[in-house]
């Protein structure tokens, strides 16, 4: 056996030690680089995988709404084309900006709970290796009430006193249609030998009686059948208002232009006239009929007739602007009044609030071209139509702020409230449509 070989390495902080011993080398390190037996095994920790980044969809447009926005009207979403196809498309339709239960389809239809509000579809984008894209359509128009088609060109709407059924004057047809309220249909259609220009219902609620303008003629519909039951001559045609009384009726018109025409029911014959002494306008009655109110264009007022002294002085209420219309509150304590165009200032664009107390303005509503207006049996909703912009608007008495302008059909014409004040009927005179407002 040879004999041991020592072998020293300096400069790395240590000796290292050579044993030669036959075939076999053993190498002896300090204590400090040995691994004790005891000593865990190291482990390394394994890289971690870099996933490719997902790629962008190189179309994703801005997807467009279609149809007219109406209760009772099917929208269609259309999302444009996404790229590269195939893109798999989702359907999300908010109203007002919130999500509608249930509506993931590409067609949407408003409901009359809808009407009034905006509707938005958001579209939104899946591709496998792709990132998931939505995109939000802009939002419609606000959705328009049901509507309900009548004779050619209705100009005038009354609802009886139950709220059963609503009378339709058409113009255009020479007609009267018969909306059952409940359903939103007309029933009947009864033809008139002149062209009705107002409605009003008898006292007893027995009859519709008509004021025809081509004929100048009074038709009494029989509510029961639907039918004329008789007409007779008046000379005139106007606004109607049939007295608390069942015994007269008042006609907007005479061939003086400066008087009311009366015509008394039983006899069927006209009575003495009620003088005005200022073309006759529009002619409104109170909630109990005891009262009527006349928008006198001429003398920038309102006249108040007393229908238990019809011949007796008129009251008066001054206005800035030409009346077109006006509307009492149920409680006699205020008077609305739509203005019209002055001959040197222009048009008002204003519904003016009147204080009966005091014959003072209270306040002045901006709407654009107000016309027809009425207020709602608790009083506490004004509806004024806009008939430059096609809208419906609704105001808080209480503030005399306006809470909404929606959208109805083309020239409305006059406006009723049901007797519950759950729905506002409009006669579109151009549409031959009355649309109905749910209110809420």
């Amino acid at each position: 056996m040879s004999a041991p070989v020592a072998v020293q390495r300096r400069g790395l902080g240590f000796a290292l030690t050579v044993l030669a011993v036959g075939a076999a080398v053993l190498a002896s390190a300090p204590a400090a680089l040995a691994n004790p037996a005891t000593s865990a095994p190291r482990t390394m920790s394994q890289p971690t995988a870099i996933q490719p980044a997902a790629s962008q969809l190189t179309a994703t447009p801005i997807p467009t709404i279609s149809g007219v926005p109406q209760a009772g009207r099917r929208l269609t979403a259309s999302p444009g084309t996404w790229k590269p196809a195939p893109v798999t498309l989702s359907y999300r339709w908010k109203v007002n900006g919130v999500a509608v239960s249930g509506a993931t389809a590409s067609t949407f239809t408003p409901s009359n709970t809808q009407v009034g509000k905006r509707v938005t579809v958001t579209v939104t984008g899946t591709k496998t290796g792709y990132q998931t894209v939505s995109k939000t359509s802009a939002s419609t128009k606000p959705v328009a009430p049901a509507t309900i088609a009548v004779g050619a060109n209705p100009r005038e709407l009354i609802v009886t006193k139950n709220g059963r059924w609503a009378y339709v004057a058409n113009a255009g047809a020479r007609t009267v249609s018969v909306i059952d309220t409940a359903t939103g249909t007309v029933i009947a259609t009864i033809p008139l030998g002149g062209t009705p220009r107002a409605l009003a219902v008898s006292t007893n609620q027995k009859q519709v009686f008509v004021s025809t303008c081509s004929d100048e003629k009074i038709y009494a519909l029989n509510i029961a059948t639907n039918t004329v039951a008789y007409s007779f001559q008046a000379g005139a045609c106007g606004d109607l208002v049939a007295t608390p009384d069942g015994k007269s009726l008042y006609i907007g018109g005479s061939p003086s232009l400066f008087d009311i025409t009366v015509a008394t029911i039983a006899t069927r014959s006209l009575a003495e006239p009620i003088f005005t002494g200022a073309p006759v306008g529009e002619l409104t009655p109170s909630a109990d009929r005891k009262k009527v109110y006349l928008s006198n264009g001429d003398d920038y007022g309102v006249l108040i007739i007393d229908t238990a002294a019809p011949q007796g002085p008129l009251q008066e209420f001054n206005t800035s602007h030409p009346p077109i219309a006006s509307a009492p509150s149920p409680d006699g304590k205020t008077v609305y009044a739509s203005l019209g165009r002055d001959l040197l200032t222009g048009p008002s664009n204003a519904v003016e609030v009147i204080d009966t107390a005091t014959n003072r303005v209270r306040a002045s509503i901006a709407i654009t071209a107000p016309g027809a207006l009425t207020v709602s049996p608790d009083g506490t909703k004004l509806y004024v139509l806009s008939t430059e912009n096609n809208t419906i608007v609704t105001i808080s008495t209480a503030t005399n702020r306006v809470l909404s302008r929606i959208p109805v059909g083309h020239t409305p014409t006059s406006l009723a409230v049901t007797p519950d004040g759950s729905k506002v009927g409009i006669t579109n005179y151009d549409d031959n449509t009355v649309s109905v407002l749910p209110v809420f």
